[in-house]
This record gives C-alpha cells, structure tokens and sequence, in this order.
C-alpha cells in the first residue's frame, strides 16, 4: 500500500502514524524509549515525556500514537520504508472520537446489561449491536451512523467504527465497555487512543470501510450529551469543590479505619468534575458496598452517605438514575465484600 491514503486522511486534519504490518499494534519504542523489554526493566530506558521526546521530532516512530502527524513528508517517508503498514489516527489532536461497536463471542452479564446508567434485562442481547439499539430506543433516535452518516469502518470480528468531530478533542477520554459509560460491548477511543482505518489488514482480517461516506462527521448533540454524562468529557474549567466534608462518626461502623476509608470514598465523589460524575459514582458506591457485603456498615447509612456527597458534587438526590446507580453499585459491591488487612 502506498501512502496515498494516509496523506488524504492528513488532508483532512487526520494525525496519522503506520502500524506493523499485519497487526493492529504500533511499531516498538527504540531502546532510549522503552520502558521495558518483555517482563523486564530496560537498563537503556531514559525516563521522559513522549510529548517531548526527540525521537519523534527527528521522525522516528517512538511512543507510537504520540508520533502522529500531518507532515506530508513525514507520512510519505514512513509509508516508503513500511509500504505494507497498517493506518492508525491518534483521536486527540484530530479532533475525534470513535463510537466502537464489538461484536465480541460472550455472554452478556448475568445480572443485565448496563445501558444509560442502569441495568436492562439482557435476554437476547448478543453483543454491543444490542447494547447500542437499546440505547438509541431509550433516548429515541435512530442509529447515528444512519441518521448522520459518517466514515465507518467494520473491524475484522464484525464490529463497527464510528468516527466523529468534536471541536475539543483534547477534553475528551476513552473507556472500554461498562466504564465507558454506554454500555456492555460499547467502546469509546478519544484523546490519548487511537482508531485503526480502512486500508489495515491484521492475521484476523482487514478493517474496510461501511457504506459509502468517506468523510467524519459532527457528534451527534444527543450522543455528546451521553458521553458527557457518562464522564468521556473533561471540564477546561473545572467546578469548585464545596464545603462538604464527609462524616460517618455517627454511622455503626465496626472500625474508625472503616469509617475513615468510607469518608475518603465520599471525598473523592464530593469533588468529582461533571465530566467524571457518573463514573465516580458508580465507583464510591461498588467501593462502599463491600463493606456493606462484609457488614461493617449499614446498606441504609451508606446509601445515604453516597446521596449526600453526590449532592455537593452536584447531582440531585432526586435523579432517578443516580440512585439506581447508587443501589446497582451497592449491590455489586455487596457481593465481593472487603476484608480488613486486604488489598483492595
């Protein structure tokens, strides 16, 4: 392949950098840059930023998606010594984000599926393709590829790629399946991650292009709002904490360690930005939940606990879908209950 299709994807604001040849993994750090050799620490490892290492500046292809470029010449190079590599965008500076669909051969969780921030009954749910329609059908809008159509890729398992602008690329983080915020089976690769083209082709099969949309088109505002809300968003201008400080001394706690570690939960939660909110939620309430599972304190206490500090993070103690997932997040917590001494 000549480097025809990674200079119009530079073209098009697309920083691009070649994968190795039939896989979908970026080409190894020289020694200077690598951590690490296999299971063991590099001794020639110079510790620094990719951001600032002179590696890439001379064009090498260190740090993989942080070698990324729109450098013509750069790109003409790179795919002359590599005819045969794979095309990666880094999302970050060109201003995308990638909706990734799996097609993934699992069962899906045996307690439901997670969509939009609670638990469905997942009976014929096969993989993300379910996840995604349920979602679309909870907010009710078509499919967004469909609807807006965009450049979309099928993966070599069957999966599907959207990709789509957003004016902040930078502010936006990636999350895998249930932490992305969307769903089981759902992805989202944003800022320091990177999406695979059409044109790559790995030991599984190639990644070819869907329909007949070449171009990337704008986030949906729908979407952007649940991404947001699912915490892939970073705020530029983070909100102030407030006065709350946690206090379960009155709660029946079987420890000051306990209670301790429990307030240092609703800290974290209390301070979280609007852009992590749903994630750091579920988060304090899995981690305060195995102490419920292990009895050290109350479900009733912790469940109000965990609504107050959402409250000065900013979240209604009437949001429906907070407190669900609250009580989803107890519960799954409940059932890996801690162990004083333990690691977490």
């Amino acid at each position: 392949m000549s480097a025809r299709i990674p200079l119009w994807l530079a073209s098009q604001g697309l920083y691009v950098f070649p994968l190795r040849p039939g896989s979908k993994f970026p080409f190894s750090s020289c020694n200077r840059c690598r951590a690490r050799n296999g299971n063991e620490p590099n001794p020639l490892y110079v510790p620094h930023k990719p951001t600032g290492c002179q590696c890439i500046a001379d064009g090498r292809l260190c740090h993989g998606l942080y070698a990324a470029t729109i450098n013509r010449d750069l790109i003409t190079s790179r795919w002359e010594r590599t005819p045969d590599a794979g095309i990666a965008v880094t999302c970050g500076p060109s201003n995308t984000i990638v909706l990734d669909v799996d097609n993934h051969d699992s069962e899906h969780p045996a307690d439901g599926v997670y969509v939009r921030g609670e638990r469905i009954d997942g009976a014929g749910f096969v993989n993300g393709y379910d996840t995604f329609a349920a979602l679309c059908e909870l907010r009710g809008v078509n499919l967004p590829w469909v609807e807006h159509p965009t450049l979309t890729v099928r993966t070599p398992s069957g999966g599907l790629q959207a990709w789509y602008r957003v004016p902040d690329g930078h502010q936006w983080r990636q999350g895998n399946g249930v932490k992305s915020g969307l769903g089981w089976q759902i992805d989202i690769k944003a800022g320091a991650s990177f999406g695979i083209l059409p044109g790559t082709r790995t030991s599984k099969g190639a990644y070819e292009p869907l329909g007949d949309t070449r171009t990337i088109a704008e986030l949906p505002e729908w979407l952007r709002r649940e991404l947001v809300r699912a915490g892939r968003w970073i705020d530029p201008n983070p909100r102030r904490t407030t006065g709350y400080q946690p206090n379960m001394r009155h709660a029946r706690t079987s420890s000051r360690y306990v209670t301790k570690a429990i307030e240092n939960e609703l800290a974290v939660l209390a301070a979280a930005q609007p852009g992590a909110l749903s994630e750091t939620l579920n988060k304090c309430s899995y981690a305060i939940g195995r102490f419920v599972g292990a009895r050290l304190v109350s479900e009733s206490e912790a469940q109000e606990a965990i609504t107050a500090a959402a409250a000065a993070a900013g979240i209604s103690p009437d949001e429906r879908k907070a407190q669900s997932t609250i009580r989803h997040g107890l519960t799954a917590g409940s059932r890996n209950p801690r162990t004083i001494g333990a690691a977490r």
